[in-house]
């Protein structure tokens, strides 16, 4: 399905060239009425895209877009669009059931909109002197998504009329547009950058790892109660939280604290070799109350008992046991990687492009 950023490209609206005859005596009439029926449709789309198009893609949002495989119809939901679609033939856009899908390829496009303005904010951040250093900075960030947004990419540099002597866009008619060779080219050069990218930072990997910042689960296993308090420190700094440690006397119930996004969570540390029960979730709902915190967890290199389970649902105590410690050390390995990655200024040199594409 081809959705374009502003639905005046719509190819329902595009005149299709009827061979030389019928487009010499009947192409004049049919130009016009597809450029009346595309100006009603436009005209009605402002009407109704605030707040009908804008505020069902906040409630729709999750189940009516593109998919990985770009195949809409799969992940939209059909009931959903149909009372959204008679909602509007109701207020008077009768065009909606003139074509097929196009509905459907407004929403989108409403979407891609979206996309767009946040798009244009991330970039921003990006453009350097040249095309090939700006692709690198920004390729460096987004990572394999660059697949994904690197029309909106070409079309951003089209439209702020950056690097243009770089990339050949063709105008046809007031759409601009690059031919397919030439966005196969800045695919394959996006490709290279990425490549090349990785590659560096996998070196930069095998020359810079030190093995004993590495963690397994069962070097927690090897902690004692101190060690396993001091990780997981470690850990939720990593993870962006500010983290407060509490004094080892007297903490009613409380190991740690940790903050984001002005949520406090107070944090009970379990290192047991035997499966956590009741105790543990009540001294957390202790120190919750008593520190005026907004959420308790509990965290274990074991499990928890069945009854311990029950109460933590019952009281909204988030549990983290030893499998889910484990997703927890993974995240903190990959964070400490790109952490040694980041400190290493030998940034690789973007791919030097010899020609215009």
């Amino acid at each position: 399905m081809y959705v374009p950023l502003d639905p005046k490209y719509l190819p329902e609206f595009q005149y299709q060239s009827k061979g030389f005859v019928q487009d010499m005596f009947l192409g004049g009439a049919e130009k016009s009425k597809l450029k009346r029926k595309l100006q009603s449709v436009l005209t009605k789309y402002d009407q109704f895209k605030y707040p009908y198009f804008v505020n069902y893609l906040h409630i729709a949002r999750g189940s009516i877009f593109l998919s990985d495989d770009n195949k809409p119809e799969a992940v939209h939901s059909d009931s959903n669009l149909k009372l959204f679609q008679l909602v509007l033939t109701r207020l008077g856009f009768t065009e909606l059931m003139e074509f097929n899908q196009l509905t459907l390829k407004l929403v989108y496009s409403t979407e891609l909109n979206f996309d767009y303005s946040n798009f244009i904010t991330q970039i921003k951040n990006h453009i350097k002197s040249t095309i090939d250093s700006t692709l690198f900075s920004w390729i460096s960030e987004v990572g394999s998504r660059y697949r994904k947004e690197l029309p909106l990419f070409v079309y951003y540099l089209w439209d702020s009329q950056t690097f243009v002597n770089d990339i050949k866009f063709i105008p046809t008619g007031n759409l601009p547009l690059v031919r397919t060779k030439t966005m196969q080219k800045i695919q394959a050069y996006s490709e290279k950058v990425y490549l090349d990218i990785l590659v560096t930072r996998f070196r930069k990997t095998l020359e810079n790892f030190d093995p004993q910042q590495y963690l397994n689960i069962y070097k927690i296993d090897s902690m004692d109660g101190y060690q396993f308090e001091s990780f997981l420190v470690q850990l939720f700094t990593y993870l962006g939280y500010d983290v407060e440690e509490t004094k080892k006397a007297g903490d009613q119930g409380a190991d740690l604290f940790v903050s984001k996004f002005g949520t406090k969570t107070v944090i009970q540390a379990k290192n047991y070799k035997d499966n956590v029960g009741n105790a543990a979730i009540q001294q957390a709902l202790s120190a919750k109350a008593f520190y005026d915190c907004n959420e308790a967890m509990v965290v274990t290199n074991s499990y928890f008992t069945h009854s311990a389970i029950e109460l933590a649902n019952k009281t909204s105590v988030k549990l983290v046991d030893r499998s889910e410690l484990e997703k927890y050390i993974d995240e903190y390995n990959q964070l400490i990687i790109e952490a040694m990655n980041e400190s290493e200024n030998d940034s690789p040199n973007p791919v030097k492009q010899t020609n215009r594409i």
